[in-house]
């Protein structure tokens, strides 16, 4: 029987076979795909009920497209709205709140698809400027947005309606086929090892667990696209990035009693041994010991990332991670069976095996999905939860900050300072700073040379500016009192 993960990718596509069913499969289908979100937390599932609807409506691809921009175009329209509300409730004026927004804007949009990134900054803009007038409500032409948003439906139908429909329904081990140790050819082995049968028995007394030497294949990099943050909140506009794949397989092998399964020469031992470490017989024949063995398929992939952003992730019960760079794997494993004594005439020996695990990744479970593409499947699944954004962001807004210095540092609350989320100019990250107001200190620089006493002393916040009023003074080329700066405009 497949394990728990293949479970759920065979569940997963045969729920996501939109083509020769009828409306109600359709509809039972992505019901049922919605209870495995425990399991597979990072899919996209808002994206498969959208799906559903557009079979419902019969929409063809171009106008499912446009809706998919027209969603995205929203999302970016509300998050505006919502920030502009937030910097006015902190008593700021019209203009400051466009002037802190539209510098939030550039700022996100800069790790936007490159595609994307000019019609995005361009349609954010004219919202923002209408943003106080509620009337306004322009169709606004998106055709890259469109274009990208076509590729993105064409992929999502590719993933969820394969051309085949396969339903995976196990059933029970009646034909005792997992016991068979005698097969034809490798092929009759491969088709045992992805039936949807149930497994072989587990050894119930001492057993011994090892696995074969593991065989990696270095795949071709894939580019994905992937969601990026704007305003606080996920779109679907992040940049495409690239990913390296390995595939790894072996051969886990379980054998009855503690001693070694595998011999110096490459075969199996399948004999059991006493505590004398002499084969048991019975009516002068050596006693079989039982060994069983499945494949265990697994595909890594990580990002090459360039640039000054990073990820944050979604797993399944796990916290939000930031990283530069991002690794995961799947795991595919098939059923367990009894290890054969034959195979096409030939002996069984530990490198066949390995070879056929090799060789279980182009197996085909239905008429047209294999091993290796139900990987690919699941490790798109992983990708559509990751969030391209800068590591080192800390604030979208001046709102933000106001709030986490008023929460976290009440002595900065006191002083009565402008907090600022502010755009390092180098490495493209915003955080979160205290400007100072008009009649606090700010920092006198004379010759390239700091000449007050640096306490208490901050950059002037927008429109004001750092006017001298005490000049440092000196005794025999020493410092006797330093310089005051002050902030005004």
């Amino acid at each position: 029987m497949f394990n728990t993960r293949w479970l759920l990718l065979s569940a997963l596509c045969s729920l996501s076979t939109f083509a020769s069913s009828s409306l109600e499969q359709k509809t039972l289908r992505v019901e049922s795909l919605m209870r495995l979100q425990p399991e597979l937390s990072a899919v996209s599932f808002d994206g498969y009920q959208r799906e559903l609807g557009y079979e419902r409506l019969g929409l063809a691809v171009e106008a499912r497209a446009q809706i998919e921009t027209n969603l995205l175009a929203e999302k970016i329209k509300a998050q505006i709205h919502l920030a502009y509300e937030a910097a006015l409730k902190e008593n700021k004026s019209p203009e400051d709140a466009r002037l802190e927004i539209r510098d939030a804007i550039e700022s996100d949009l800069e790790l936007a698809a490159p595609s994307m990134k000019d019609e995005l900054l361009e349609y954010a803009l004219i919202v923002l400027d209408s943003v106080d007038d509620p009337a306004v409500n322009e169709e606004v032409k998106l055709p890259s947005i469109f274009k990208t948003m076509e590729s993105v439906v064409l992929s999502r139908k590719s993933f969820l309606d394969p051309r085949d429909a396969f339903v995976f329904s196990p059933t029970a081990n009646s034909s005792k086929d997992s016991e068979k140790k005698i097969y034809s050819s490798r092929e009759q082995l491969l088709s045992s090892l992805v039936s949807e049968r149930e497994s072989s028995r587990w050894v119930s007394s001492t057993n011994l667990t090892t696995r074969t030497a593991e065989i990696v294949k270095t795949e071709s990099s894939l580019s994905m696209q992937v969601k990026m943050e704007f305003l606080g909140a996920e779109i679907e506009a992040g940049p495409r990035i690239t990913f390296s794949r390995q595939i790894a397989t072996e051969a886990i092998v379980t054998s009855e009693g503690l001693n070694p399964v595998i011999t110096s020469s490459g075969e199996f031992d399948r004999y059991k041994k006493g505590t004398n470490n002499q084969y048991i017989t019975k009516n002068g024949k050596k006693v079989p010991r039982y060994i069983s063995f499945y494949c265990d398929a697994e595909l890594k992939f990580e990002t090459d990332t360039v640039g000054s952003g990073g990820f944050k992730y979604f797993g399944m019960g796990a916290d939000l991670k930031v990283s530069k760079s991002f690794q995961n794997s799947v795991t595919i494993q098939s059923r367990r069976i009894a290890l054969p004594e034959v195979v096409g005439n030939k002996t069984v020996t530990v490198n066949m095996i390995a070879q056929v695990c090799n060789s279980f990744i182009n197996q085909k479970y239905s008429n047209s999905m294999t091993v290796r593409k139900s990987l690919d499947a699941m490790m798109k699944g992983v990708v559509s939860g990751l969030v391209y954004s800068n590591p080192r962001t800390t604030c979208a807004t001046d709102s933000a900050c106001t709030n986490w210095f008023n929460k976290e540092n009440i002595a900065f609350k006191r002083r009565g300072n402008r907090a600022r989320c502010v755009e390092n100019s180098k490495e493209k990250f915003k955080s979160c700073q205290l400007r100072g107001l008009a009649g606090q200190n700010c920092a006198v620089i004379e010759n390239r040379k700091k000449t007050s006493s640096g306490e208490n002393e901050y950059i002037c916040d927008t429109g004001l500016r750092c006017v001298k009023y005490i000049d440092a003074t000196y005794v025999l080329g020493y410092n006797w009192s330093y310089s005051v700066g002050r902030c005004q405009k």
